[in-house]
């Protein structure tokens, strides 16, 4: 197996570079790149689209891309519901909070999926000052701000957050036709206002209540770190 690191320059830490540059495997391969991590993903994206390609080089991506991905963090947090949960005994079963730090929403995906599978988890955003999500959810906002905006968190540096649309899906009913208009839309004007009846969905399922049990702007206490 051949491992192709694309390390985008400039964008993460020390730490992380070196982690990925003194790695001398034979097997691995480390290019840098230019351009963020967005802009690292959309030729990534684009090679797997390309079906016969990828079956004739045997490609596979490791990132939140490839399904696998996420099937393997919806087990992440059905372990972590086992591990927290007061008590199994009871019915219903206990609700478990989940604060997910996010960038491309993968693992965000993967716990809305869980969810859906019956699992009570409540789901709480975390992201850093590329809030693409955050005013998804408070907002129905998906739309680009006018740059990536870099932070100590790098790998949380993202504006396109590709499993958003994975999300779309599931609360659209899985109505795969709403989600593609969805999507080209936002590819092509880098900006969507979510329809009413999706945001709707989209906000009680994602925000969960806070700490002080109140959902979130609904008490005056609370408020939005940047």
């Amino acid at each position: 197996v051949d491992i192709i690191v694309l390390l985008p320059k400039g964008h993460c830490s020390k730490i992380q570079e070196l982690q990925m540059t003194t790695v001398l495997k034979e097997n691995v391969h480390v290019f840098g790149v230019e351009g963020n991590s967005d802009e690292l993903d959309e030729p990534i994206k684009a090679v797997f689209a390309d079906v016969a390609f990828v079956k004739k080089h045997h490609l596979m991506s490791l990132n939140s891309i490839n399904w696998s991905r996420v099937l393997v963090q919806m087990a992440h947090h059905f372990f972590a519901y086992f591990r927290c949960a007061s008590s199994l005994d009871t019915r219903p079963l206990p609700a478990v909070e989940v604060v997910v730090p996010t960038g491309a929403a993968g693992n965000l995906a993967a716990g809305c999926i869980a969810q859906k599978m019956g699992l009570p988890i409540r789901l709480v955003v975390a992201v850093n000052r590329n809030d693409i999500i955050h005013r998804t959810v408070q907002h129905g906002d998906f739309s680009l701000s006018e740059a990536v905006k870099p932070t100590l968190a790098s790998a949380m540096d993202i504006q396109v957050p590709y499993n958003m649309e994975r999300i779309f899906w599931l609360l659209s009913g899985s109505d795969s036709q709403v989600t593609r208009v969805l999507m080209e839309q936002f590819e092509r004007t880098q900006s969507l206002k979510l329809p009413q009846e999706l945001h709707s969905k989209c906000s009680p399922v994602l925000p969960g209540p806070g700490l002080c049990g109140q959902v979130p702007g609904s008490c005056p206490g609370c408020r939005t770190v940047p």
